[in-house]
């Protein structure tokens, strides 16, 4: 992303201030209804994927992010994982985002790209070789990811 870009997200990010934290348990509940608004046709599987998660039970799910702004809403979630299943980085360690979620209110407000640049610190905190995700079916692999 070129300077004017990243200068736009962080002056659109100022409109509306928020920071990055790590799930807690005591964020089940909302962590619950965001899913629910990204994945509605799994409602019934939400709440007890969530308590998984928080059992260290939930292997499709490494780590959870969430942006809150400063009067503690969350406004959107970043579910990870580390795979090594992906074609073009087979045994490879892949940072990987399984769901990503910004409520209509703050899009456009650089919330997305605070998620996914933390993400990316967790991933090369696991040591990870690579950062992907998909989208409609098609991978797509940060090739900044190894540069920085």
């Amino acid at each position: 992303m070129g300077r004017a870009a990243r200068n736009r997200l962080t002056s659109m990010s100022e409109n509306l201030a928020f920071r990055v934290r790590r799930i807690t348990a005591d964020d089940a509940d909302e962590w619950t209804r965001l899913r629910c608004e990204l994945w509605p046709e799994g409602q019934e599987d939400h709440a007890p994927e969530i308590a998984s998660f928080f059992a260290g039970a939930l292997p499709d799910v490494a780590e959870v992010l969430v942006a809150e702004t400063s009067k503690a809403t969350i406004v959107a979630f970043a579910e990870l994982s580390i795979r090594t299943d992906l074609p073009p980085l087979i045994g490879m360690k892949v940072g990987y985002v399984e769901g990503l979620y910004v409520i209509p209110e703050a899009r456009g407000s650089g919330v997305t790209w605070a998620l996914l640049l933390a993400s990316r610190d967790w991933a090369r905190q696991q040591k990870c070789k690579a950062f992907a995700s998909d989208r409609v079916d098609r991978l797509i692999i940060d090739k900044g990811f190894n540069r920085l």
